[in-house]
């Protein structure tokens, strides 16, 4: 029984002696952790108050230091002009290293890119090689953007059965885009 005095007491206590982790700048988990802190400001979580030029700054320096969610981000802020002007190609820029990061999002970004031309030179097999990628990864924007693709035979041969399972699975997955072009096939015939 004193043994458990003495030991209860020690077993209590060894928390609030634990050493803290130290995250060394330029690594895997400091990145995240600035990226978590951009979403703070962006979205005004966590007691932050939204503030879009800090998360600007906070999705640059992670995205700087390899994170693939900061990167799609920060591209997302010079396709669609928040903060800065809206660049399509530097946006591409952020997109196309996200997605070689195995960003899905990022890859459906890139594969529109090419298929619609904004910010580079239309490229179908660029387009279909990104929205494939993405595909693989389950994004329900891509399976769309693919599906209209075989749909029109834009770059692939025409398959309106490939392009509509596509939809299907789009549409599932709650692409409202999909979901709208399957009652558009279903009128139409």
């Amino acid at each position: 029984m004193k043994l458990y005095r003495y030991f209860f007491p020690f077993i209590i206590s060894i928390p609030c002696f634990a050493q803290s982790i130290v995250v060394e700048s330029g690594s895997k988990n400091s990145a995240d952790d600035i990226y978590e802190m951009a979403n703070m400001y962006r979205w005004g979580h966590g007691g932050a108050s939204k503030d879009l030029d800090i998360a600007f700054q906070l999705y640059k320096e992670a995205a700087e230091l390899g994170n693939a969610d900061a990167q799609r981000d920060f591209g997302d802020y010079y396709y669609g002009g928040i903060k800065v002007k809206q660049d399509y190609s530097k946006a591409n820029y952020w997109y196309e290293k996200a997605a070689k990061n195995n960003n899905a999002k990022a890859q459906m970004y890139l594969g529109y890119a090419y298929l619609t031309g904004k910010g580079v030179t239309v490229n179908y097999d660029k387009a279909r090689g990104w929205l494939e990628l993405a595909v693989k990864q389950g994004e329900p924007s891509a399976m769309y953007h693919l599906g209209t693709m075989y749909f029109d035979g834009k770059g692939v041969t025409k398959d309106e059965n490939k392009a509509i399972l596509l939809f299907q699975k789009s549409c599932s997955a709650g692409d409202s885009n999909a979901c709208d072009k399957l009652k558009e096939i279903k009128t139409e015939k």
